[in-house]
């Protein structure tokens, strides 16, 4: 409503321009400005071009551009100079007027507008719970059977792996599992399920690193390295190594021993070893290693060979 009451407003001080144009026209023409007929009417403006003039008018105000008024002041010789200086003052303060009601009309409208705009363009964003996510998404997860598993919880909510522990947000935290062949997480109602890869079992490796048999002697492998045994397994930090015989044990790196044997304290004490025996003669050792985790055990046998003293 406001904006076709400011269109009526240009278009009256437009028209109220045109009239004064008019006015001075005839003034300048030397014409009375009374009831008298000023020119034939047989010569004067056919109305269709009176028409046609307003129409086109009106196209242009609709387009917002404002008709620029100018007087040929080339030809004067019956006005006061004064009088035209002052029209002419007036028309600028019109045209003035025009193109600021113009400009707060283009203005007005776009401002209203503009909200419109707006509102389209931008969707209506809720802010989600951190916890109420389509899907969790921490990398990739792996987790492993009857260890010490780590996991970093990114989110701002508790994370929680179900039956075993919940991680505070922005955390990381430890835990052991079982013998799980998955686990749940939950992050506020979204779950995830991970696989749990399995714990493989130790293994034991033992190497003979010297010579042995029916040749050598006993206090020649009582001064050496005789066996290196080696334990593999993907969580080390979780075994129990215990070694037992007549030897004697030497940590060489890591999961890695050195074995000599130790079984004679003298020639009298292998005498009596040997004694209703036939050589070679042997001394074995055992290593048992255990999953303090798993519960799993595997043991390892191996046995020094000699001849005599």
């Amino acid at each position: 409503m406001a904006e076709r009451k400011k269109n009526r407003d240009v278009k009256f001080i437009i028209y109220q321009v045109l009239y004064i144009f008019v006015i001075c026209v005839i003034a300048l023409k030397g014409a009375n400005l009374d009831l008298t007929e000023v020119i034939n009417k047989d010569k004067v403006v056919e109305k269709s071009y009176a028409d046609s003039l307003k129409a086109y008018l009106d196209s242009l105000i609709a387009l917002g551009l404002v008709p620029k008024i100018e007087f040929d002041t080339t030809n004067v010789s019956k006005i006061d100079p004064t009088l035209i200086a002052q029209l002419q003052q007036r028309i600028q303060v019109m045209q003035t007027q025009v193109q600021v009601s113009s400009v707060n009309t283009n203005t007005s409208t776009i401002t209203q507008q503009n909200p419109l705009v707006e509102q389209q363009k931008l969707p209506d964003v809720q802010k989600k719970d951190p916890g109420e996510m389509q899907e969790i998404r921490i990398g990739n997860i792996i987790l492993t059977q009857y260890t010490q598993n780590t996991l970093n919880n990114p989110y701002d909510t508790p994370l929680e792996i179900v039956g075993i522990t919940t991680i505070p947000p922005k955390s990381t935290k430890s835990f052991e599992t079982g013998g799980q062949s998955s686990v749940t997480i939950k992050v506020g109602s979204s779950t995830k399920t991970v696989e749990l890869k399995g714990n493989e079992k130790p293994k034991i490796s033992i190497s003979k690193v010297t010579n042995m048999g029916e040749g050598v002697s006993v206090r020649t492998l009582q001064s050496v390295t005789g066996f290196r045994v080696t334990i593999n397994d993907d969580f080390p930090g979780q075994l129990d190594v215990k070694f037992n015989g007549p030897i004697e044990v030497k940590n060489a790196g890591q999961n890695t021993y050195d074995i000599t044997m130790k079984a004679f304290g003298s020639q009298s004490a292998f005498d009596n070893f040997s004694s209703g025996k036939d050589s070679p003669y042997s001394v074995g050792f055992t290593v048992t290693v255990k999953d303090k985790i798993k519960g799993e055990t595997v043991t390892g046998q191996q046995s020094f060979t000699f001849g005599d003293w």
